[in-house]
């Protein structure tokens, strides 16, 4: 007899010795006896999710092979079913991807819809126990299991009295034995820091931490990217980088998704720091070649973080390096931002050895684009662009000419020390030019570069 058979005998019992309102008048109603029978119903639902130990399933698959499927019993077909998850005997895949495998699901698509309902939830657990690149390998028997699941789900949900909480969550999200089994979970992701929401939606379900689905739903989050409007698109970049934290594997996918999306906004001339810094510490300077990564992404998105990186090295060199706030420099240089193709910041002894707090955060959220000036222990700081064919290369006190290069004018290997000298980067004899910042200079210097074909944005 059944728990639920034995439950609903026991309340007819109750209703043939009283009218219901009277029920609790005259017989005290047996809580003890029905606490029994919830916990008892708790131990079997969990002993249903209980997986058997590898030798009975093996002894059960060695029982097909010898005596045939009419031998087998429930709990061999039990043992079976849930032998589709497992890598047994010889087998170098997971049984679900093997011709034995091939065979399971034949017999399984044929099985009497009673012997069905004692297997659904192990073949529930072994859609769910593979990962994406062992479906993306052999997708055909994974495929007809979930047609199996799918196409019996409403009948089994129907012939149960009780339906056990996984059935109930199936019933629930019957999108999960679909062709898009994560859509409907998308918002609850990225509106969920922790990830635990969609986690406890589905927990009933006991779906493997390495399961397709839970790929499925990063992937599927990270293309809803593209058709997000701006509102929710800008609120949801920091969830997509904690995630890119928890889960490297996805780094390129979610970067490039954030930068392509940003650079089709309306912001895209704003500097998103987060976003910013999070693309300098997993795919380099974007403004060197050698970055490798930034070769995901469109040429005019990588020029959009370029400009991140040049306005914010001109803030900071101009505000934060200097003796005072230059924004006469500043907005001059500005001017230009859409052809800078390179920047670069150089800091005296001073700045490296003893920042202020703002030096300290600059430097911090720069690794490895900042280099430190030698020959000169008072030497000012530096800082170098790129238009067109010239490096140009300002000096943080006023007092200093800039000096204008054909050429990078430091050498190769000073590149890779991080260390350049002063005098390759303040030498009258090989620079192109120089001019001063006397009177009104910006007029002089607007000349000087128009002549040379550069003009402003």
């Amino acid at each position: 007899m059944s728990i639920a058979i034995l439950k609903q005998r026991l309340n007819q019992s109750i209703d043939n010795f009283s009218e219901p309102a009277q029920i609790h008048n005259r017989f005290v109603r047996p809580s003890k006896l029905i606490k029994t029978l919830e916990l008892i119903e708790r131990k079997f639902d969990e002993m249903e999710s209980i997986q058997p130990i590898e030798e009975k399933i093996v002894n059960s698959i060695l029982k097909l092979e010898k005596q045939g499927k009419d031998y087998l019993t429930k709990r061999d077909w039990k043992n079976l079913a849930w032998s589709l998850s497992k890598k047994l005997l010889d087998y170098e895949d997971k049984i679900l991807f093997t011709f034995k495998g091939s065979e399971l699901i034949e017999q399984f698509s044929k099985m009497d819809p009673e012997l069905l309902k004692v297997v659904y939830f192990p073949l529930l657990y072994s859609y769910f126990a593979v990962e994406q690149a062992e479906i993306n390998k052999r997708p055909n028997n994974w495929i007809q299991l979930r047609n199996i699941l799918n196409t019996n789900r409403s009948t089994l949900f129907r012939a149960t009295l009780r339906p056990k909480k996984w059935l109930t969550t199936l019933t629930d999200h019957p999108e999960v034995l679909s062709l898009d089994p994560s859509k409907r979970f998308i918002r609850d992701f990225l509106h969920n820091s922790d990830d635990s929401r969609v986690s406890s939606q589905l927990e009933s379900l006991s779906i493997a931490p390495n399961s397709w689905f839970w790929d499925s739903l990063v992937n599927s989050s990270i293309k809803s990217v593209k058709t997000m409007n701006e509102d929710d698109y800008f609120k949801v970049i920091p969830r997509f980088l904690l995630l890119l934290e928890k889960n490297p594997i996805y780094t390129t996918d979610i970067l490039t998704a954030l930068l392509e999306r940003y650079a089709s906004t309306s912001k895209r001339t704003l500097v998103h720091e987060a976003l910013k810094n999070a693309c300098l510490t997993q795919w380099g300077n974007p403004q060197y070649d050698s970055a490798a990564g930034w070769r995901n992404v469109n040429p005019d998105t990588r020029k959009m973080v370029v400009q991140w990186f040049v306005r914010a090295d001109l803030e900071a060199f101009f505000t934060v390096f200097g003796i005072s706030a230059d924004v006469r420099r500043f907005n001059y240089w500005m001017r230009f931002l859409k052809q800078v193709t390179l920047s670069e910041v150089f800091l005296n002894d001073q700045a490296m050895r003893y920042p202020t707090a703002q030096q300290a955060e600059f430097k911090k959220n720069n690794a490895g684009r900042f280099k430190k000036i030698v020959g000169k222990s008072n030497a000012s700081n530096a800082f170098m662009i790129k238009i067109g064919g010239f490096y140009i290369v300002e000096f943080s006190e006023m007092n200093n000419a800039t000096y204008f290069y054909r050429k990078l004018p430091y050498p190769p290997f000073q590149e890779k020390t991080g260390k350049v000298e002063i005098t390759s980067l303040k030498s009258t004899s090989k620079a192109q030019f120089y001019l001063s910042h006397q009177g009104a200079w910006e007029k002089s210097f607007d000349r000087r570069l128009q002549e040379l074909g550069i003009f402003p944005d």
